[in-house]
């Protein structure tokens, strides 16, 4: 008997083909069946006047940092989320350098993050896989290996050019990790301490990625003012390592850069490799306050920051590197202003969750830089911001643009009083405002851009298509009502219009409503090294952990 029938959907199946009226069913994990289906089934669900598509793949997510406190990522779920990819922006919970472990404690704990309990047992990339492994996840996960925690596992908080030896042992981890299934190596050159890396030393590391036929993502250094120059090193690194690229979360940060995505995107378009790119459909950012600090306070220990910033005979010196940036310093404070900094998680000065700056500045009957001291100083450099700096033009040619896939780089687990919206309402949002409402792609092509490109590109097999034999990653949501419902004050209102989330054969969200149920998978890239043509992803039962 089947296990789950789909009666009468409009199925959209990933590849950018039109929609066809038919029946789904699904036995076990799979999908066995499609067309016309008349036979018994455990479940049978009727979907009249509702869209079938596979489900939704997040191609930028940060979940490593958040399974063990909430391994059910319902935040996900409900947006029709099945698949992400993490471990992005160069940071993550593996690998951690024995010798460094305070640095490491110290410095995830000023990004806010929680800390794994048995973090000092993951000394390599494959060490947390294995604890990831034991963890039932409501959906799947595939991961980069996260280039900031490998220096920092090799060399610690060190600004300096790596040794020899420093960087052979970075070599050795980001080797044992492609071995042990990871995508690739990602990097967040916009932060401790992958600003500190130069592009040689990131080509060494992506040689070796290279080698496994992997991929190159990252937060580039500078998203404003060199954003042109930041996306063509990143296209250089992967062109001289064999490395594939992709440039994360792109967008062009200040009002003098707007407009500037349109160049970016060409010579995504030219370059003579393989380069990708990905966007969350918001005109604000959003990352931690430590990081509109100017490099050379950011490569001071933790404490030393606090110390440096609480002395206000460094404060004029401080205003004029954040608001007089030299060439090498994107400054999201010059970029944004006081006003449009807004606070969304800061522990120990809860009055400003919800304001800006000045906002908070004026709350308190003080000025701005004062203000910005007291919420870094505080909260030990732990506080979250949103910023506004970004173009909805902008927004809108790369949701539109062939090449580039969909994320949340969302940050979110329940209990937490705000964040950004991109965390609950990415993809509703996509399909409602940026399809249905502005006309910026069609339906099918929104589709293809959250399934079969990023399945594809990234190796997911047997995801990102409704085919039989295929994973069953299903959502099913009405095109006529879905969108997102989340604001930058607001941001965890729910969305609307998603009938049906399945996981790998398993029904996960109802009526927009999590279920409970954990049935994804922990996805390893099966490569050989130097046989790049043989970089995919198994999810075969036999060769896949299956998380519940």
């Amino acid at each position: 008997m089947i296990d789950i029938l789909i009666k009468g959907a409009d199925i959209i199946d990933g590849s950018g083909n039109p929609a066809y009226k038919g029946d789904v069913a699904i036995q076990d994990n799979k999908i066995v069946k499609i067309g016309e289906v008349n036979e018994p089934s455990e479940k049978t669900i009727y979907a009249q006047g509702l869209v079938l598509s596979p489900g939704f793949i997040d191609v930028h997510g940060h979940s490593d940092m958040f399974a063990f406190v909430d391994p059910d990522r319902s935040s996900k779920l409900c947006q029709g989320i099945t698949t992400e990819i993490c471990g992005q922006c160069g940071l993550g919970p593996a690998p951690v350098g024995s010798e460094y472990i305070s640095q490491y404690t110290s410095y995830f704990k000023s990004q806010g993050a929680p800390i794994y309990p048995e973090c000092n047992t993951f000394t390599t990339f494959g060490k947390y896989l294995d604890y990831m492994s034991t963890l039932s996840l409501g959906i799947n996960m595939a991961y980069f290996i996260p280039h900031g925690t490998v220096r920092m596992a090799a060399m610690g908080l060190s600004p300096e050019k790596p040794t020899a030896r420093q960087l052979g042992k970075m070599t050795e981890l980001v080797d044992e990790g492609m071995k042990r299934g990871a995508l690739g190596l990602s990097s967040g050159l916009m932060y401790a301490p992958g600003m500190f890396a130069d592009s040689s030393e990131l080509e060494a590391l992506c040689k070796v990625v290279g080698q496994y036929g992997g991929i190159y993502t990252s937060h580039i250094r500078d998203q404003g003012n060199q954003l042109e120059e930041c996306v063509a090193e990143t296209i250089r690194i992967a062109e001289s390592s064999g490395a594939k690229a992709n440039i994360s979360h792109h967008k062009a940060s200040g009002k003098n850069n707007w407009g500037k995505v349109k160049n970016t995107c060409s010579m995504i378009h030219n370059a003579n490799i393989t380069v990708m790119h990905d966007v969350y459909p918001y005109a604000a950012s959003s990352t931690l306050i430590r990081s509109t600090l100017p490099p050379n306070v950011q490569k001071m220990d933790q404490n030393d920051i606090i110390t440096y910033l609480k002395d206000v005979n460094n404060h004029e010196l401080l205003k004029k590197s954040i608001f007089n940036p030299d060439k090498n310093f994107e400054s999201p404070l010059a970029s944004c202003g006081y006003d449009g900094i807004l606070i969304f998680d800061a522990a120990h000065t809860k009055d400003a969750i919800g304001k800006t700056i000045e906002q908070y500045a004026d709350y308190l009957g003080i000025q701005p830089f004062d203000a910005f001291i007291k919420i870094l100083t505080e909260n030990s450099l732990g506080a979250g911001y949103i910023g506004f700096s970004m173009s909805e033009d902008d927004v809108e040619t790369l949701v539109a643009d062939s090449l580039c896939m969909f994320g949340t780089d969302g940050l979110y687990v329940p209990g937490m009083p705000m964040t950004h919206p991109r965390a609950i309402g990415t993809f509703p949002r996509i399909l409602g405002r940026y399809v249905r409402e502005k006309h910026v792609l069609t339906l099918e092509e929104a589709i293809r851009k959250m399934t079969s490109l990023p399945a594809k590109y990234y190796g997911l097999e047997n995801k990102g298509e409704i085919n039989v034999g295929m994973d069953a990653d299903i959502v099913l949501f009405d095109a006529e009502r879905i969108i997102d419902h989340s604001d930058y004050q607001q941001p965890l209102l729910q969305n609307e219009g998603i009938h049906l989330v399945i996981v790998n054969g398993k029904i996960a969200v109802e009526h927009d409503k999590y279920l409970g149920i954990k049935n994804g998978a922990l996805l390893k890239a099966i490569h050989s090294k130097n046989l790049s043509e043989n970089f995919t992803f198994s999810t075969k039962m036999s060769s896949f952990i299956n998380m519940g």
